[in-house]
């Protein structure tokens, strides 16, 4: 188990940082779905729950899906500090969407017990998510989100977990909980070992000012890990669209992005400023066509 622990270590710092780590924090065998899907939420310091108006509401926020008025395609990339690769392709249209992601190593160095080198190993995930929404009235919509998680490398695991959402509009504000994995089975191990899924709520507010929208996300987890509240603040302008500008902010850092509109076309960009590890980029192509 210690090749298989090294793995999570390393994917829980790309997550979540050494900070919560050397907390002693709980960490998450599935943390690949703690890492953001789009480089659009990536620049507003991964606020979304409330806004939920793109693809990446399948990810976030599903009951953002019956507000959708163009299907898409998308595609996100990032190689953090040049020791992972992580991708996701994704598609989404009115009340419904679903994301592939990859998480995958460079060769990694296993030690023994005393700390000499006895070899390498890679770590890979999967992750697979349906989203699918749809609206009770005019301004309260309903989600529900599927996540299937895959460890395929240096050994196999398998789990499933089931969130539901809602998002509630009111004029200029709305309001957005998602409880994140309320119904689980345990992450199985080929070995018999079997780890639980967290469960935590998530909820989120956005204000629309004009040309402006500003972001809060609260998160609190309900199995105790140590200090794991976390506030996400982000803001964006459309005021000199097709460039959209955009910024935020959370325990772990702070992001600056951009968007850019050329037809049906929209490209992403995050930068983002980590107070512990080193800094990284984050970039999305998304494509869009009329829903039917």
């Amino acid at each position: 188990m210690g090749k298989i622990r090294a793995g999570f270590l390393i994917a829980f710092f790309l997550s979540n940082g050494v900070l919560a780590w050397a907390k002693n924090e709980y960490i998450s065998t599935a943390s690949i779905f703690e890492l953001e899907v789009s480089a659009r939420v990536a620049g507003l310091g991964g606020a979304f729950i409330a806004l939920a108006d793109d693809e990446a509401a399948t990810f976030y926020n599903p009951a953002g899906l019956p507000f959708l008025s163009q299907s898409t395609l998308t595609s996100h990339f990032t190689r953090p500090f040049g020791l992972f690769f992580y991708g996701t392709a994704g598609t989404a249209g009115k009340g419904w969407g679903g994301y592939l992601l990859l998480l995958d190593s460079d060769p990694l160095e296993e030690r023994d017990l005393y700390g000499n080198p006895i070899g390498t190993f890679r770590y890979t995930s999967l992750g697979l998510i349906f989203g699918v929404g749809f609206r009770s009235t005019e301004r309260l919509s309903f989600g529900l989100q599927i996540k299937a998680y895959a460890l395929a490398l240096p050994t196999q695991a398998v789990g499933l977990s089931f969130s539901p959402s809602l998002l509630f509009q009111d004029g200029a504000r709305t309001y957005g909980i998602v409880w994140r994995n309320l119904i689980s089975t345990p992450i199985q191990f080929i070995n018999g070992h079997t780890e639980s899924w967290i469960s935590d709520i998530a909820a989120g507010i956005a204000w629309r000012f004009g040309t402006e929208t500003l972001v809060i996300d609260f998160t609190e987890n309900l199995i105790a890990r140590g200090d794991i509240s976390c506030v996400r603040i982000g803001c964006e302008s459309k005021r000199f669209y097709p460039l959209v500008l955009r910024a935020g902010t959370n325990r772990e850092g702070t992001s600056l992005g951009f968007s850019l509109f050329w037809g049906d076309l929209r490209i992403d960009f995050a930068y983002l400023l980590h107070f512990v590890l080193p800094d990284t980029y984050m970039a999305s192509f998304s494509y869009k066509w009329k829903s039917f």
